[in-house]
């Protein structure tokens, strides 16, 4: 995709999308701070100073002979321990390097990456939701080889729209990111060739599957469905071949018979269905949520007000898009969001369910986390209510 600006006429903000590398500046390590309250001014020095208190002197229970806590303490729920990604010193550095922790009066990047699904944050941008909500939010581009995951948790975004079981696994194992609304259902799909024997997804043991990545939303919430038609979707010894095929290639890549499936988000799987050489399979219409807000975790615990703004501003769009998917659909296209022809967009956004919410998140991301643990991506003994209190942030919305 190109890397144009959103065009003026099309946008009430005055904040175009920005590249990875041109983020907030990071504050100075000049001075340590010894209070615990934690500001966009000395939160690079209090993160120096955990290098010292988190050194050989710390003792077994995390804290160390100062007697102030370790950071770099782990994570446990379930009975179970994930080494929190806060605990590592290469993640200060990235901090560091990066973004140090946002204020109020910073720009929040938030990440574009070629959905036609994120549909919601377009609408809010540019709609000017986040304006009217006092934030100065930019819309950072991504590269197919860049993991959205680790660049929100490392704070090099602020946030990013998400099938959220897709961030099961990454918060699951101490990814520093929190999921805090639903935005819509249904941008999922698993498609085969329209002569295909494959009849349901019980079928497709054996077979060869094409999927942008492995640790794709595709990936992650069709493993449900094969893991319960009795396929192991492990990538190494199961029943499944995988092979990594770019989205835009992905119709190209089924009609050439590289492979016998194809799984993505839109538009990728759907183009080859709309000119009639290919059936959907499976899809995720019938859940209530499958894109969420996810937020970087610091930001959501030190700036929770910004974080709710930030998330009910997101929540707007996603209301707004329903009755103007015409518009919506030519600023995607106008502004090289997606690579997608008009018409293709509106078709797409005309099958989603936006009924976004974020009170109504968490009672429906708890039933998905069980349906993963099926997987064996997450260990079977691990309660889903602790898992969803890790993963969903509640910042007091009521819608």
């Amino acid at each position: 995709m190109s890397s144009s600006s959103p065009s003026s006429s099309s946008s009430s903000s005055s904040h175009p999308p920005q590249s990875s590398d041109s983020l907030t500046s990071v504050p100075s390590d000049a001075e340590v701070v010894e209070s615990q309250e934690v500001t966009a001014d000395n939160a690079a020095a209090i993160l120096a100073a955990d290098d010292d208190i988190d050194g050989p002197d710390t003792n077994e229970s995390g804290q160390s002979h100062h007697g102030k806590p370790s950071r770099r303490t782990l994570l446990t729920f379930g009975g179970l321990a994930a080494a929190a990604v806060v605990g590592t010193g290469a993640y200060l550095t990235i901090r560091r390097t990066n973004q140090g922790v946002i204020g109020a009066h910073e720009a929040l990047p938030l990440v574009i990456g070629g959905d036609i699904c994120a549909a919601p944050l377009y609408a809010a941008y540019h709609q000017g939701f986040f304006d009217d909500a006092g934030l100065k939010v930019t819309l950072a581009r991504t590269q197919q080889t860049e993991d959205t995951k680790d660049g929100v948790g490392a704070g090099k975004y602020i946030g990013a729209p998400g099938i959220f079981f897709s961030w099961l696994e990454p918060i699951y194992n101490g990814l520093n990111a929190r999921l805090t609304a639903g935005l819509h259902a249904g941008c999922l799909r698993l498609v085969v060739r329209k002569d295909s024997p494959y009849q349901k997804l019980a079928d497709l043991k054996g077979a060869t599957i094409g999927v942008p990545s492995l640790s794709s939303s595709a990936f992650a919430y069709f493993a449900i469905g094969l893991s319960e038609a009795g396929i192991n979707v492990k990538p190494d010894g199961g029943d499944i071949t995988w092979r990594t095929v770019d989205a835009d290639s992905l119709g190209t890549a089924l009609s050439d018979g590289q492979v016998d499936a194809i799984m993505g988000s839109d538009p990728g799987p759907l183009l080859p269905v709309f000119n009639g050489t290919a059936r959907e399979l499976a899809n995720n219409d019938a859940e209530e949520f499958c894109c969420s807000v996810a937020l970087n975790g610091d930001f959501v615990r030190r700036q929770p007000q910004e974080a709710k703004a930030l998330t009910e501003a997101w929540l707007k769009g996603s209301a707004y898009v329903p009755d103007h998917i015409e518009e919506i659909a030519k600023i995607e296209v106008d502004n090289d969001y997606v690579a997608a022809d008009q018409d293709v967009v509106v078709r797409v956004l005309k099958t989603y369910g936006f009924k976004a919410s974020a009170s109504r998140f968490r009672a429906a991301i708890e039933p998905g986390i069980e349906k993963f643990k099926g997987t064996g991506f997450i260990a079977s003994d691990v309660s889903a209510r602790k898992l969803t209190d890790t993963v969903v942030a509640d910042l007091g919305i009521k819608d």
